[in-house]
């Protein structure tokens, strides 16, 4: 039996190595387009930006690693079609590849501009280790470096080119910084590291046009114009889910699958961002952009492959390092729920609470080691009395 990956991302490499473990004599096949061995991609907007070529949370391993397990990883290789009827991949190259199940794990590209002027070669985007070491070699003291867009990406861009001497501004449609994913308290503070730091941060600012000139890039913004030598737009994600719409898979934002990871083919899983995943406490599909779900998601679809059911039902989590500081979230941010800070010696807590005073969400700020308590805080759905949650004497494992 050969199963077939599309994509050699962290999702596929994840998905190739957990359904080594379960099954000794299955085919597997790992197809990726780039010509870098897989990877995990939380460094390139951190370590490799400030020089570090390998750093350890890169995960890259070595071709023979692949060799031992049996895992036929070909690099370079673009898909090109699926043909649902026959059960065949066609490339780039002309190549027919025959599979008995399939998985897609084609991940999400960066986000362009639709605004004139978005083609110049100074305009950037950060999504592969290509593109980061493409702008590492160009980041240098007093370079103008503008960032379209406040989310993590953007900031920790600006974070690292910062500290490498260029003079930074952010530039931010919406009224704060990473206000997707965290409450206004946390982006005050986040947005208080950068601006200590010498970046500006201009929000309410739309860039509407590129002006490309010889000596520099004008942004113009819905606050006037803006000079630049390099621009790096950081405005989000798109799933790369074209090879399944055109197979007539089902797809909206993402591959729709359901919490193993199948598609609409029975035959056919999806794994890691580009997936659009059931969560049945969600009552919906919900694609999530994070680290977590490629590592993790894939041990659903190989169990599925293998005839087992682990759903994928974990609570979400990303994270950020800026300035030496880490900010982890759990949940996904609301409107709707009432924003509590806990302090302990600088260590902070926020917890989001619904009226009857249950933890929906939370942001740690340097305090990474209160995840685990507050996931089963979460998990448990329980009321909490205010006065404990924001007492610091009253350990976080004592509400669980």
């Amino acid at each position: 039996m050969r199963t077939a990956i599309i994509g050699a991302g962290q999702a596929g490499r994840r998905t190739a190595e957990l359904l080594r473990g379960l099954d000794a004599e299955r085919e597997i096949l790992l197809l990726g387009e780039e010509t870098e061995p897989p990877y995990d991609r939380p460094p390139l907007s951190k370590e490799v930006l400030l020089g570090e070529e390998r750093p350890r949370g890169l995960m890259q391993r070595a071709a023979e690693v692949y060799e031992a397990q049996r895992i036929a990883l070909r690099l370079g290789e673009k898909v090109t079609r699926i043909d649902l009827g026959a059960a065949r991949l066609e490339t780039a190259a002309g190549e027919c590849i025959a599979y008995d199940s399939l998985v897609i794990a084609t991940g999400a590209r960066a986000r362009g501009l639709r605004i004139p002027g978005a083609d110049d070669p100074r305009v950037l985007t950060l999504r592969s280790i290509a593109d980061a070491r493409a702008l590492r070699a160009r980041l240098r003291t007093g370079l103008r470096l503008v960032v379209a867009g406040a989310g993590l990406i953007g900031l920790e861009v600006a974070a690292a080119a910062i500290q490498l001497g260029c003079a930074v501004t952010v530039l931010e449609m919406g009224e704060r910084a990473m206000a997707r994913c965290v409450p206004e308290a946390v982006s005050a503070r986040i947005e208080a590291w950068h601006r200590a730091a010498g970046v500006v941060l201009e929000f309410g600012c739309p860039l509407t046009a590129i002006r490309p000139q010889p000596d520099a890039i004008h942004l113009v913004t819905g606050k006037g114009e803006v000079s630049a030598d390099l621009l790096l737009v950081a405005v989000g994600a798109i799933p790369n889910m074209e090879l399944a719409l055109d197979a007539g898979i089902a797809v909206d934002d993402g591959i729709l699958t359901d919490a193993d990871g199948r598609t609409s083919h029975p035959h056919v899983f999806a794994a890691g961002e580009v997936a659009r995943i059931w969560q049945r406490g969600a009552g919906r599909h919900v694609r999530f952009e994070t680290w977590q779900v490629a590592q993790h998601q894939p041990v659903a679809v190989a169990n599925a492959l293998c005839g087992e059911q682990k759903p994928y039902a974990e609570l979400p989590w990303h994270w950020t390092d800026q300035y030496g500081r880490n900010v982890q979230i759990l949940g996904t941010h609301s409107a709707a729920l009432e924003w509590l800070e806990r302090e302990d010696g600088g260590r902070l807590i926020y917890f989001g609470v619904d009226p009857e005073e249950r933890v929906h969400s939370a942001v740690l700020i340097d305090n990474g080691r209160e995840a685990t308590p507050l996931r089963r805080i979460i998990a448990a759905e329980k009321p909490i009395q205010r006065n404990r949650l924001l007492d610091p004497s009253v350990a976080l494992r004592q509400l669980c």
